[in-house]
């Protein structure tokens, strides 16, 4: 069987199955004719009021499961449902109470009087079923709920109106004497087919999803078409197929509240109930301390991690605060930090030392978070506790080796260059008193060893600049950079003479810096724009400074040789040369001592570049004003 084939045949089964079940009665009202179950017809109305009562009280259920679900209700299936019920229920209590031989109400109660009413609240149901399973898929806005509410109310209070005030407005349905018209017939097959029809395309549902509520539904509407026609059979009130199409309607009804119970109610709280067990099982699993405690700083729950710190259960903690099981001061700790997060609105992070039952101490890192509803009211707070204990050993030892290597790096750069500038010193007089008597090799050896003691003292003097950055307090006061470049400039007056380099720039604003440093990053920049210039065009520099945030960035912009692409984060590098010294003289330390300046004020430097172009190295430096 094709695939078009698989689909439309569920399409057929309701049909089938409701032709099959009419020409059944049909048969059966020809081979045993329906006899009266009450005698009287008075005996029945009792019967008839519980029946329809049972209906109503359904009916209004619905309604109210398919308007507390509206919101959770992706598909907005329910509420369509729940409003067609309201309007069957409003209808049906006048039908009952407009039945033959009750009180009479507005105009004489009397069987097309109820069958008018009748008809209506079928034609409401079943118009709900119908736009309930072919309506398009999408998230209502509660504007357009309660728009929804108020057109049905009003156009279903029309209805009992005109039913109850003027039935003479309603084709006849009833002929005392005669029975049911062909208007009351014709009308009951109709509605019956748009019940089989709900049902089909309802099926089909199930089949396509495998769900079982829309199968109820499909059920429910299939018996809410049987029931029409049973209601052509019967010949009174009081006889069989009268009395069992009332309790048909009743059991339909019964079944579509179970179906909308179970996939609005008992359904997501059984995925609800799932997502707690698979999240208790993720915290139950973490090693970190989870807690949560409502906004006086009782606990709501923990995970077993905390449970093992306080050495209680999550039960025995439960509406109860860390006085319990902390001393006073610890407990007094841990509440100041609970309203410092609950007060900042935002996470917040601290440091705290605890001791398990067990005699362990340990150092933890703790992140308590606000937590709020979809409205802002504060719910309470979440924390987060992870032990740190062996990270801050190895942090403080890195920071100890960090720091004896700056010490020994700083007292080796300084303490050699003494050595370096005596053997400088001492090459240098050699080559003066033996030049050009040993020989023409051993002046060049000579001078390259003087070259050689020069550029070690260059390099040991880079390199203590280098680790005396991070020395002393990092204290940056106010401070004009456009001053600051003046000074520069200033002190490279001579080079820019020489080389003919102009440096453009704007007007720089007030940064928090080292002066010192802000000046020595400067320097360094221009220099090597200077010294990178292009072999066939004048070095031209141009400074400027953007604000970008909470922070200023600087840019220093040359039309020198450039930089390729590969090289660009391996210039920052201690001792990192990209060329030779026969071409570029240098140590191989001014763009890593502008990284270290950089950082050390919290920001960050990068450089991009085109061969043969030029480069433009940025920087920020954030706004502390």
């Amino acid at each position: 069987m094709t695939r078009v084939g698989k689909g439309v045949l569920p399409l057929a089964v309701p049909p089938l199955l409701m032709a099959a079940a009419a020409v059944l009665c049909g048969v059966a009202v020809h081979i045993v004719p329906p006899g009266r179950v009450f005698g009287n017809p008075d005996d029945y109305l009792p019967v008839h009021s519980i029946l329809e009562l049972v209906s109503i009280s359904v009916s209004l259920m619905v309604f109210s499961l398919g308007w507390a679900v509206r919101r959770a209700d992706r598909n907005h299936r329910s509420l369509i449902v729940g409003l067609a019920a309201m309007a069957a229920a409003a209808i049906d209590i006048f039908h009952t109470l407009s039945y033959a031989g009750m009180p009479d109400l507005i105009t004489p109660s009397s069987p097309e009087k109820a069958i008018n009413l009748w008809l209506l609240g079928r034609l409401a149901m079943a118009i709900g079923l119908i736009l309930a399973v072919t309506t398009a898929e999408r998230q209502w806005s509660n504007r357009e709920r309660r728009l929804c509410l108020g057109a049905v109310g009003l156009l279903t209070a029309a209805l009992i109106a005109a039913g109850l005030a003027h039935p003479e407005w309603f084709p006849r349905t009833f002929i005392p004497g005669s029975g049911l018209t062909t208007f009351k017939i014709t009308a009951e097959y109709v509605l019956s087919a748009a019940y089989v029809a709900a049902s089909s395309l309802l099926y089909l549902r199930f089949r396509r999803d495998g769900d079982r509520n829309d199968l109820k539904v499909a059920a429910a509407a299939w018996v809410l078409g049987l029931t029409g026609v049973l209601l052509t059979l019967y010949g009174d009130v009081g006889d069989l197929f009268n009395l069992t199409g009332h309790v048909g309607k009743a059991l339909a009804y019964l079944l579509i509240y179970n179906a909308l119970f179970v996939s609005g109610v008992q359904a997501p709280y059984a995925a609800l109930a799932k997502e707690q067990a698979l999240l208790r099982t993720l915290m139950d699993s973490v090693p970190d301390l989870i807690f949560f405690k409502d906004p006086q700083s009782r606990y709501l729950g923990y995970n077993k991690a905390f449970a093992a710190y306080c050495g209680r259960s999550e039960n025995d903690m439960a509406g109860k605060t860390d006085d319990q099981f902390a001393p006073p001061d610890i407990a007094a700790f841990y509440r100041a930090k609970d309203r410092e997060a609950m007060a900042a609105g935002h996470p917040s992070t601290n440091e705290e030392w605890i001791d398990y039952p067990d005699g362990r101490r340990v150092l933890l890192e703790t992140v308590k978070a606000p937590i709020h509803d979809d409205r802002g009211t504060l719910l309470g707070m979440v924390g987060i506790s992870r032990d740190i204990t062996g990270r801050k050993s190895a942090e403080e030892k890195l920071r100890r080796a960090h720091y004896d290597l700056e010490m020994v790096t700083a007292v080796a750069a300084h303490d050699l260059q003494e050595p370096a500038r005596t053997i400088a010193s001492f090459l240098q007089l050699l080559q003066m008193r033996y030049g050009g008597q040993l020989g023409e090799d051993a002046d060049q050896y000579i001078t390259y060893a003087v070259e050689g003691a020069h550029r070690m003292r260059a390099q040991l003097s880079g390199l203590l600049e280098y680790t005396l950055i991070d020395r002393g307090d990092p204290l940056f006061p106010p401070v004009d950079a456009g001053a600051v470049l003046a000074e520069v400039l200033d002190a490279l007056k001579l080079r820019m003479d020489e080389t003919k380099a102009t440096v453009i720039h704007d007007g720089l604003p007030v940064v928090n810096a080292d002066p010192g440093q802000l000046r020595l990053l400067f320097q360094h920049l221009i220099g090597n724009a200077i010294k990178f210039r292009h072999a066939d065009r004048n070095p031209e520099i141009r400074v400027t400074a953007t604000r970008r945030g909470d922070c200023w960035e600087f840019a220093f912009a040359d039309n020198g040789i450039g930089i390729e692409e590969a090289y660009w984060d391996k210039i920052f590098v201690v001792f990192q040369r990209l060329h030779t010294l026969n071409h570029y003289e240098g140590t191989g330390i001014g763009l890593a001592i502008c990284r270290k300046i950089v950082e050390r004020h919290g920001g960050r430097i990068r450089v991009v570049s085109v061969p043969d172009q030029g480069s433009t190295f940025s920087f920020t430096l954030p706004d502390r004003a």
